[in-house]
């Protein structure tokens, strides 16, 4: 490809050079030097300060025009030596790192296209030295032809490309096709008309006005790239922001909206200006939608906004968007995703009921504890005393194991209102299973449970008894899930924290109770207190760790302890 690429700049600029030679415009040029050298000047200045057009890439030189200029007054001939006079100065001073064979093979190109914008301009009638309307017909198609060339040049230098596509290049030359050479035909017939007025001063009036428009747009395209950047970092920083912006310029009809928004609202962008236009009406979300609607600012306004299923609560506020000189020209809408918070506060709320009602069961308990003593006391001296008939027609029995109840109850909420420190020592969490596991020894045997256990042998630091106390509740919870026969796996794994998994074959928890199971006075037995887990979860947090309930379905229920381990 690369050998394909050498011989085709070779040839055409054997080609051009040769055309060159051939036509010998040293022998037809008149001897007008001074007005020759202004135009190659001019043609050289024009070729290094282009006229720059936003945004940054888009550019277009004027040294075509002094060629079609020149073919149009002087002929052919004058315009090649201007060509060749230009290309000098330019090899030597403004582009020196260029590598010759590329000024040579440049040189070729623009001989080719002038000489085919000559040939075709005489073809049509057109006569060099004067300026006629009627040869407009003339001018246009020599811009064409000269165009034409320059674009099949061109395509067949990109062609040797491993990137290149005939269509996207052809989509480009057509959409800069139509302004550029309309202005450079433009400037032409605007430099003709000059240069038959009068010569010298024609050619610098062009020079000038042309240098003036190279620095004008050069200015004008630096405050662009500089007001794109600047928008562009806007941009970037308000989407980076995890708020939901809406501007609306009412001037203009514009909408900005932020990646946030968009990720908030579960919609695209587009979708969301057909909301705020009013393009889209339904009752979902309306409250929502209606505040784009409210013409003045507003301030920390709580709205739901529900979108697959899942609701949300944003605070949203409304200001005035001013342009540079402090009119009001529409409204920015910021929203905010508070539902963590909200849930948060609920949270907090009922914490602090719960904290306070803990408080009075506690002070309430510690009372009541009292007279169940006396009570249980005189009932416990009439089973004593009074006889087997009468112990029966009165329920003392009956009377008395409730009375045990009610203590029990009363015992484990002072537990939880006011459970006394962990006294640590090192300890083995597999020893306080195994001796828990001697209590329920006859209880498994008789259910035909069997027991799985493989925990790691790493030390920790545990108040035993109250490990044995949090062991014996879940293991009770398991054995009576499960009414004849099943499985409990007692097993561990260790990273930064020591975790036991309890795993039980039985029925599972509801679904509707998973979440609240830690819960006071929650229990999925009719004779539970609803306390034990509440119990467990506070020594467990008193020792530093967390329980949860990993896992449970129908198949089994699975509660993982974390411990802290010391390093």
């Amino acid at each position: 490809m690369k050998r394909l690429y050498t011989w085709y700049v070779a040839l055409i600029s054997i080609m051009g050079c040769a055309l060159f030679l051939y036509i010998r415009p040293f022998e037809h040029v008149e001897q007008q030097w001074l007005l020759l050298l202004l135009l190659s000047f001019s043609t050289t200045l024009l070729s290094i300060y282009i006229v720059h057009l936003p945004p940054k890439g888009n550019a277009f030189s004027l040294d075509s025009t002094i060629y079609l200029a020149t073919i149009f007054v002087y002929g052919l001939e004058t315009s090649l030596m201007v060509l060749l006079f230009s290309m000098i100065p330019t090899y030597f001073f403004h582009e020196k790192k260029m590598e010759w064979w590329k000024h040579v093979c440049n040189f070729a190109m623009y001989t080719c296209m002038i000489v085919g914008a000559y040939y075709s301009f005489l073809m049509l009638g057109g006569e060099s030295g004067i300026f006629s309307l009627h040869d407009l017909g003339a001018y246009f198609v020599s811009l064409v032809v000269y165009s034409f060339i320059n674009i099949l040049l061109m395509i067949g230098f990109f062609s040797f490309s491993p990137s290149f596509s005939f269509r996207n290049m052809l989509i480009s030359i057509v959409k800069e096709w139509f302004f550029t050479y309309g202005v450079t035909l433009l400037a032409s017939l605007i430099l003709v008309s000059l240069l038959l007025l009068h010569e010298y001063f024609g050619i610098l009036l062009f020079t000038s006005i042309g240098l003036l428009l190279s620095f004008t747009f050069r200015q004008y395209g630096q405050l662009y790239e500089k007001v794109a950047h600047d928008k562009a970092y806007i941009e970037q920083l308000l989407n980076s922001l995890p708020i939901g912006i809406v501007t609306m310029d009412e001037a203009t009809s514009n909408h900005f909206i932020n990646d946030s928004a968009a990720t908030l609202l579960r919609l695209d962008k587009k979708e969301i200006k057909q909301w705020i236009e009013r393009e889209r009406k339904s009752e979902r979300n309306a409250s929502f939608w209606d505040l784009f609607t409210f013409p003045d600012p507003f301030q920390q306004v709580k709205v739901s906004y529900e979108r697959d299923g899942e609701e949300k609560i944003f605070l949203v506020s409304q200001s005035n968007l001013h342009h540079l000189y402090g009119e009001i020209i529409g409204r920015t809408i910021f929203f905010l995703d508070i539902t963590e918070m909200e849930q948060l506060t609920k949270r907090i709320h009922q914490s602090e009921k719960l904290a306070l009602m803990g408080e009075m069961a506690a002070k309430a308990a510690h009372e009541i504890r009292n007279p169940l003593a006396v009570i249980h006391g005189f009932l416990a001296f009439m089973n004593e005393n009074l006889h087997e008939r009468d112990r029966e027609q009165y329920h003392i029995p009956l009377l008395l194991k409730e009375i045990d109840r009610i203590n029990a109850i009363v015992e484990d909420m002072l537990l939880i209102a006011k459970p006394s420190a962990p006294v640590m020592k090192e300890a083995y969490i597999e020893t306080i299973v195994q001796d828990v596991l001697s209590l329920f020894q006859q209880t498994l045997e008789a259910k035909n449970i069997r027991v799985h256990v493989r925990l790691d042998h790493v030390p920790l630091q545990l108040d035993s008894k109250q490990m044995m106390q949090v062991l014996y509740n879940l293991l009770h919870n398991s054995i009576e899930a499960m009414e004849e026969g099943g499985t409990i796996c007692i097993y561990s794994d260790v990273d930064e924290t020591y975790n036991m998994y309890m795993y039980d074959s039985g029925s599972g928890i509801p679904t509707h109770m998973q979440e609240t199971i830690f819960e006071p006075f929650i229990t999925t037995k009719s004779s539970g207190t609803g306390l034990g887990l509440t119990i467990v979860k506070r020594i467990i947090e008193n020792h530093g760790g967390t329980i949860a309930l990993h896992d449970s379905s129908e198949q089994g229920t699975t509660f993982v302890i974390r411990l802290p381990i010391q390093r």
